[in-house]
């Protein structure tokens, strides 16, 4: 029996270890690169939950081994049959215990975004874990030899064996729903009057956010950040009809350029690192993002879909990163501020996830599930006719008589159709890549009041949005309603992100 229990026991090890180092090695893959090169070895699209799938399934296999070896010592007798395991032997194994522990401890950190540890120490520990699997491995052949598969392998055994790991891992993944559900912190609502002044400015100097409850997250894995990493700070208040929301981050640098055109000897050239893959790290703008959903499920509540193929049936991405999309029928809201396209529209860009659109035909960039709610009018555009690599033709010029910097937007009306005989613009002239229609949406899409404030090495933001738009794009703001945050420095998609939904508690809700 003790014997039939140290097989089950090592095998379900083997097998978490084996899932949680190759989906985290997926998740790795998106801000160390390098492992992109194995991107057909890697699984793909709902990484996340297979983490933590196979985590949890470590961590209870870890918590049992000290009954197993309390009843072993118990009643064992040694057969004289099998080698005992030599002082090397030993030496690997103990590794492998405190590397299997630190892989937890730290994994837990990350995913309660805790900082009492470095945020890359359970990727160190990971690659430790592939080490000792190579070094576990040869220590078998020296103890074993050819004996190796009759030690690992009791055939007799091999049916009810079968039969409890597929019970257990079963029962793991019908609780993980439950387990992602419970992982989440809170942050209370402060309840205001309908008739208190608010101007949504980025400023925050009004009375009421000195007193309303503070909730700091630790969003990490982002680019262009300290350590990849900055903490956000969340307030938030409502009445009757609205609700408010003040977020501030720690960014050292104000990015402001938005793939900048450039004349070039051979035309104009978009000004990019990364672009062309659709993503950007260097010439982009800051932007920050607040994903909303009635369900609140670990790691962006199971719309992050990870890989190059992460979707059946659909385009593959030119990143090899992974897709946004809703897969259960339910919409996930998304307000994207952007330091240059948004904030002078005094709104955020009022977006959501959802099922995969169909491709459309000589469409570069497929964008699954990501999608913007429609608007009756107005909009942003870039300022080219068709993007190419090498070389672009703009959509319009600036007037002659006025200059713009890379750091702004060239209205339309404050420009005319681009021609070949008004191109006289020196080589080295640069010029704003986002144009205006017009400089607000209208309709759905501009459901999202914000404005930002840059002060000291932080953003400041305020958001406002009705309690409910009715709108099926929209998610209704109520008790219960969980939220995320990304930071985005100076990036294209590479944003920060953090584990744990954090659930809303409106204050005087009957529901709490």
């Amino acid at each position: 029996m003790q014997r039939f229990i140290f097989v089950f026991l090592h095998t379900l090890v083997t097998i978490s270890v084996l899932i949680s180092l190759l989906t985290g090695l997926r998740i790795a893959s998106l801000t160390r690169e390098t492992w992109l090169f194995f991107d057909g070895l890697l699984p793909q699209g709902l990484v996340h939950f297979w983490h933590l799938f196979s985590s949890v399934l470590l961590i209870l296999c870890i918590l049992a081994y000290p009954f197993y070896f309390f009843k072993k010592r118990r009643g064992k007798t040694r057969s004289t049959n099998v080698k005992q395991p030599l002082s090397y032997h030993r030496s690997i194994k103990n590794l492998g215990y405190t590397l299997l522990i630190l892989a937890c401890v730290s994994g837990l950190a990350k995913a309660f975004d805790a900082t009492w540890l470095p945020l890359s120490l359970h990727y160190w520990v990971a690659m430790g874990v592939i080490g000792y699997l190579v070094l576990h491995s040869y220590v078998y052949f020296l103890q074993f030899g050819k004996k190796l598969l009759s030690q690992l392998w009791i055939a007799k055994q091999t049916f009810p064996l079968l039969m409890l790991l597929g019970f257990t891992v079963s029962v793991t993944w019908l609780l993980i729903p439950k387990v992602g559900n419970s992982l989440h912190q809170a942050i209370e609502v402060s309840t205001i009057p309908a008739d208190v002044p608010i101007t949504i400015d980025g400023i925050a100097n009004e009375s009421f956010w000195k007193t309303a409850p503070t909730l700091t997250v630790m969003t990490h894995s982002g680019v262009n950040f300290d350590d990849g990493s900055t903490p956000v700070t969340i307030q938030a208040v409502h009445n009757k009809e609205e609700s408010y929301f003040y977020f501030t981050w720690v960014d050292e640098t104000q990015s402001l350029s938005h793939l900048p055109l450039v004349k070039t000897s051979n035309g104009w050239k978009v000004t990019e690192n990364g672009f062309y893959q659709f993503d950007e790290k260097q010439h982009y703008e800051d932007k920050f993002a607040v994903m909303l959903s009635n369900s609140c499920q670990f790691a962006a509540d199971n719309v992050v879909h990870l890989g190059s193929s992460p979707l059946p049936n659909k385009p593959s991405n030119w990143h090899k990163k992974g897709y946004h999309a809703s897969l259960d029928g339910h919409v996930r809201d998304l307000w994207h501020w952007k330091a240059i396209r948004t904030n002078d529209m005094m709104l955020a860009d009022d977006n959501y996830f959802g099922a995969p659109i169909t491709p459309r035909t000589g469409e570069r960039r497929y964008t699954a599930g990501y999608q913007t709610d429609g608007k009756e009018s107005g909009a942003y555009i870039m300022n080219w006719q068709w993007y190419k690599k090498d070389a672009i033709i703009p959509r319009r010029l600036p007037n002659p008589s006025t200059k713009y910097s890379t750091e702004e937007v060239l209205p339309w009306f404050g420009s005319a159709p681009y021609q070949t005989q008004h191109d006289t613009y020196p080589l080295g002239t640069t010029l704003p890549s986002v144009l205006y229609r017009s400089n607000r949406f209208e309709g759905d899409r501009a459901d999202v009041r914000a404005h930002a404030q840059y002060a000291d090495g932080r953003w400041h933001l305020e958001m406002a949005r009705k309690n409910d738009t009715h709108s099926d794009k929209d998610v209704a703001l109520k008790s219960g309603v969980c939220l995320w945050v990304a930071a985005f420095d100076g990036a294209q998609i590479a944003h920060t992100h953090h584990m744990q939904g954090i659930k809303l508690a409106y204050q005087g809700d009957k529901a709490l």
